[in-house]
């Protein structure tokens, strides 16, 4: 095993996308192997010495950037174990970049819808954060996918978890191993949720382990399910102009003002409603995310707000009926394989351009990761409005996930004034959010950043017996310290 304590070649270890700069280790485990997994983790495990699970580096909450201690990385346990086209399964180690991963199953026609936009990530560390990704509207988040996980815990014991082979019992106890765990009294709210360890009575021991974040073992195998290959598809893009009926909110809830926003959870019901027209992804912009792109798409016109769908190109007829009516001043399609690339790329180049402005005005983004159920988004909406109208010189953005209640709502502080403000403001909203049975993290994690946010969401006493939870499987209490709730709480 080779083992790393020249801080120079630590560094890229202590960064991802969170621009968290608190990071430091003594030293870089670099394991080629489950049996040098075992040891390391037994060595740190003697000593009481911290231990981080770094994965690809793609995460937004420094969840694999340690504060002292020694890092862990599975970068070299990157083998592809087998794909069964029969059963439609797949093997995989822990370090198997999804990219890879991707384009062998295209040989077999065979396809793993969950993957995440960040295609550089290990699969591990989508089971470790539950990740979504653009199809997760249609097809779910990754725990829906994970079949079985090989984990060393941090006593060096290893076990197999394979899904519907275990289930906590009616009193909420879980065996896992030589190890019998009492399962948090929380239920997970039934959303697109990563906050915390997933709880529900009666649940599959394995879901425990999937949005664990790297704190109760090192996933060194992962099986995950498949479907066959997606046929032929088509992207839309639809622009809707800056007027339209107004949005008519539930009695004592705040409306929007007089736009296009009326049709838009008009149109919304109508896609939903309608298996027909086989939407796979569902995305928003508003009129400051399109600003964003114009550098790149000068020809998007002048709107209110654009929704981006992919569907199954046998439904573009359908798609196309649906439109009329709708306040819609130019719709965009992408077909052929070169403009269904173009609009892939309108989609994902958004992100790029945002953290590029933010390195320009010297910023650091404030994003809220927040979803809620179906009958509350519309109020969720009409706030995130009104937090705008009531703040205008407060700089903001909102865009994503519309199809399943989640939106990023981020704010651009320029001064240490805004920074306190935005802090106030986002507090208010995690907690307007959590009243509507939401969540205050839907697909980044809880990390070092959120801890606050958690404890709103499932109290004291829910943070506490994740704490007894964390106690029981990871006896040495080393893994992936301040990961989901602060250290302190061991």
């Amino acid at each position: 095993m080779i083992i790393k304590q020249n801080q120079d070649e630590i560094q890229s270890y202590l960064e991802d996308a969170s621009n968290f700069r608190s990071g430091r280790a003594e030293a870089l485990y670099v394991p080629e192997d489950e049996a040098e997994i075992v040891q390391a983790v037994v060595e740190c495990s003697r000593e009481k010495i911290p231990l981080t699970i770094n994965g690809g580096g793609t995460g937004t909450v420094a969840g694999r950037i340690p504060v002292g201690g020694r890092i862990l990385t599975v970068e070299k346990l990157d083998r592809i174990l087998s794909i069964e086209s029969e059963r439609k399964q797949a093997s995989l180690q822990a370090g198997v970049l999804v990219d890879n991963f991707l384009k062998l199953l295209k040989k077999d026609s065979l396809f793993y819808p969950p993957f995440p936009t960040e295609r550089t990530a290990f699969i591990s560390g989508n089971a470790s954060t539950n990740a979504s990704g653009e199809y997760s509207y249609y097809f779910g988040p990754t725990r829906r996918y994970v079949e079985r996980l090989k984990v060393v815990l941090s006593d060096g014991e290893i076990v197999e978890i394979r899904r519907g082979e275990t289930f906590a019992d009616r009193d909420g106890f879980c065996k896992i191993g030589s190890k019998k765990v009492k399962i948090p009294s929380y239920a997970t709210p039934d959303i697109k949720c990563s906050a915390g360890y997933f709880c529900r009575p009666g649940m599959d021991a394995i879901d425990l382990f999937i949005g664990s974040e790297g704190t109760l073992g090192i996933f060194t195998e992962v099986d995950v399910s498949l479907i066959p290959a997606l046929p032929n598809r088509v992207i839309m893009v639809f622009f809707f102009e800056n007027v339209g009926a107004r949005f008519i909110a539930p009695a004592g809830r705040i409306n929007p003002t007089p736009t296009s926003e009326g049709r838009l959870f008009e149109f919304l019901s109508a896609v939903k409603n309608d298996k027909a027209l086989s939407a796979l992804t569902l995305e928003y912009f508003d009129s400051h995310s399109l600003d964003f792109l114009r550098p790149d798409f000068p020809n998007i016109p002048e709107c209110r707000f654009a929704l981006y769908v992919e569907a199954l190109e046998s439904s573009l007829e359908k798609w196309l009926d649906l439109l009329e009516g709708y306040p819609i001043v130019d719709t965009w399609v992408g077909q052929d394989a070169k403009s269904y690339q173009t609009l892939i790329d309108f989609r994902h180049r958004l992100p790029e351009n945002i953290n590029a402005y933010f390195k320009k005005i010297g910023s650091q983004k404030v994003s809220l990761d927040f979803a809620v159920p179906e009958d509350r988004f519309p109020e969720l909406y009409a706030y995130y409005q009104n937090v705008r109208e009531t703040n205008t010189d407060v700089e903001t953005i909102l865009f994503g996930h519309i199809g399943e209640n989640h939106l990023h709502f981020n704010y651009f502080p320029k001064d240490q004034q805004e920074k306190e403000r935005v802090s106030r403001l986002y507090e208010e909203a995690a907690r307007k959010v959590i009243s509507m049975g939401g969540t205050i993290a839907a697909e980044h994690g809880i990390g070092k950043l959120k801890h606050k946010y958690l404890e709103m969401m499932y109290g004291k006493e829910g943070i506490l017996q994740m704490a007894a939870v964390k106690k029981i499987l990871d006896p040495a209490c080393i893994l992936g310290l301040d990961n989901i709730f602060p250290r302190t709480l061991l």
